[in-house]
């Protein structure tokens, strides 16, 4: 029976043993040695990469998070770089390019555009204080002087023929429009472009300039600047102590935690925009007296940053640190548990070097992406405290008090406003999308 094949009975769900039997039997070349076409089709094992060099591969594959990385880049170069570029500063004031458009005209263009609006408009069209002064020289010439009663007549006169002529006064702008003539870019004084005629080098006014003559481009780029840093030196702030305090209240637990988190639950129902008005208040006449004190590099440093943005920076201290402890607190409850950290515990390591050694490095990731994302948050929050008036202190600018400037005059020169604005929202929004790119780069939840 042995050497016969068994068969199965119809219907039998019994396994054919001879088949299995089969199935074991190995070829006889099967312990020659592999030939070098075998060794080369064998499969590879994966090239081994570390967390960071993983990440970088992960972040590179979000196009959003790379876009928003290349103008953090040129937001940065433009904030540090550019006001060395630039001849003027932020607080000098060039006279005779007052109020200039980024936009200007040629000198050919210009008197075009002058002599058209004189033709047309059939007036010289003289404030009072002109028409006074013109009629006051015409009467020195024939020696005559003119009395109190003919100059309030004249002013008089010339006020009334300036609203009887402003409806149908030409401006410069419809002048140019009817003449065909297009405005060059950049903005220029008459005698910037006398000097450029002359063969000097003039630096354009990019942007344009304000009403006291100071470049606008060059501020906005200290703006820039100003914001960035606040950003970083808050998250800072707020990374150490929150880190510090949430990794103690989590490895610690118990009566302590309960406590601690006690303490984060009364921060949280504090206001922090009172607190911030009420530090400035409270340390300014402190920080004055102690800026006109001496001339070290404290009071230097009081002076450039002024009471309220330094009541910004303790505030930062005191209050908003408690989302980033709260963050860690979590990760620090779950990390505890593991073997490693039994392991340290077992071979009498302390608690701050299980802290700092074992707990803390491997929730790197959530720390990293929370302090980057608070980054967004310290810049608009000095924004909208410049926007109000108390951020940075004068001659200091920042992107927010550009922008509470330019409200006076929005419909005369809106780009004063949209100029500032537009690069602090560009800026917010590609910190933001970075930071949730490196979010995603960082969590190893996510790998694949």
């Amino acid at each position: 029976m042995s050497g016969k094949k068994r068969f199965q009975k119809p219907g039998s769900l019994q396994p054919n043993i001879d088949d299995i039997l089969e199935w074991s039997k190995l070829p006889e070349d099967a312990f020659d040695p592999a030939s070098s076409q075998e060794k080369a089709d064998f499969i590879k094992d994966r090239k081994s990469v570390s967390y960071w060099a993983d990440a970088w591969r992960r972040l590179r594959r979000n196009k959003v998070a790379m876009v928003a990385l290349g103008i953090i880049i040129a937001l940065v170069i433009f904030g540090f770089v550019g006001p060395s570029v630039v001849p003027y500063t932020y607080k000098q004031q060039v006279r005779g390019s007052e109020a200039l458009h980024p936009w200007h005209y040629t000198l050919e263009d210009q008197e075009k555009i002058n002599a058209y609006m004189e033709e047309h408009n059939n007036t010289e069209n003289l404030t009072p204080d002109e028409a006074v002064e013109k009629a006051k020289a015409e009467a020195e010439a024939e020696g005559k002087e003119l009395s109190r009663i003919e100059e309030s007549k004249i002013r008089a006169k010339a006020s009334v023929s300036q609203q009887k002529e402003s409806e149908e006064h030409v401006t410069e702008a419809e002048a140019a429009k009817a003449l065909g003539i297009k405005h060059k870019a950049f903005g220029y004084s008459t005698q910037e472009l006398q000097k450029k005629a002359d063969g000097e080098k003039v630096f354009p006014h990019v942007f344009g300039t304000d009403d006291q003559g100071r470049d606008i481009m060059v501020r906005v780029m200290v703006g820039t600047r100003i914001s960035i840093i606040v950003g970083v030196c808050a998250a800072i702030i707020v990374l150490i102590i929150g880190a510090l305090y949430g990794s103690i209240s989590g490895y610690c637990g118990g009566v302590v935690d309960t406590v601690m988190q006690r303490i984060v639950e009364i921060i949280y129902s504090i206001p922090e925009m009172l607190i911030i008005l009420l530090l400035s208040a409270t340390l300014k006449p402190a920080l004055e007296q102690f800026q006109n004190s001496g001339d070290g590099p404290l009071q230097n440093l009081v002076t450039i940053l002024g009471p309220n943005l330094i009541s910004m920076f303790i505030a930062f201290g005191l209050l908003y640190w408690v989302t980033m402890s709260r963050i860690i607190r979590g990760q620090i409850l779950q990390l505890k548990q593991q073997e490693y950290v039994t392991a340290a515990r077992a071979l009498g390591a302390k608690g701050g070097r299980i802290i700092g050694k074992h707990l803390l490095p491997n929730c790197i990731g959530q720390i990293i992406t929370t302090t980057f994302l608070q980054i967004p948050s310290a810049i608009f929050l000095e924004s909208f405290l410049s926007f109000i008036g108390v951020g940075v202190s004068a001659p200091l600018t920042s992107l927010g008090s550009m922008c509470s400037e330019a409200l006076s005059g929005l419909s005369t020169y809106p780009y004063r406003l949209f100029i500032p604005a537009g690069i602090l929202s560009l800026m917010i929004l590609a910190l933001n999308l970075f930071g949730d790119g490196l979010r995603d780069a960082l969590d190893p939840k996510l790998k694949k």
